[in-house]
């Protein structure tokens, strides 16, 4: 955000009391502490009765344990179906290169990695043309 010391976060529920997605609005002199931030979002929509905390398992709903949280990293990587000029894959391969040796995105918001699945997708930034290709049959 521009404003140095935005901290907003807006809430979207997919599927009610079971996938949340909170997604976090922060200035560039906010430190991204996701962990604390989330379980301050959490604890406000405890409170607010939006969502139920408690273990879905009966022998940890008696004694009121916390069920498990999950944060979903999304991570694109270069799809072998761009048909990119030389130079432009060449800028490619080096971007994601240098985004592989640098500190990962879990790390970089304070995320424990117990906690964290990365979701990789593919990124097609030029769409190669199609193939013309014909089926052959072969006689039994």
């Amino acid at each position: 955000m521009n404003d140095p010391y935005t901290s907003e976060y807006t809430v979207n529920h997919i599927i009610p009391n079971n996938i949340i997605r909170v997604d976090f609005k922060l200035g560039f002199r906010v430190a991204p502490r996701l962990n604390l931030m989330f379980r301050k979002v959490v604890e406000e929509l405890v409170v607010n009765k939006e969502v139920n905390i408690t273990s879905h398992y009966e022998s940890q709903q008696k004694n009121n344990i916390i069920g498990d949280f999950q944060f979903m990293v999304m991570e694109k990587f270069l799809s072998q179906d761009n048909d990119l000029p030389i130079a432009e894959k060449v800028i490619m391969k080096l971007h994601f290169w240098l985004k592989e040796i640098s500190l990962s995105e879990e790390r970089s918001f304070g995320l424990e990695s117990n906690n964290v699945t990365v979701e990789k997708f593919p990124m097609v930034v030029s769409q190669a043309p199609k193939l013309p290709m014909k089926r052959i049959y072969m006689e039994q």
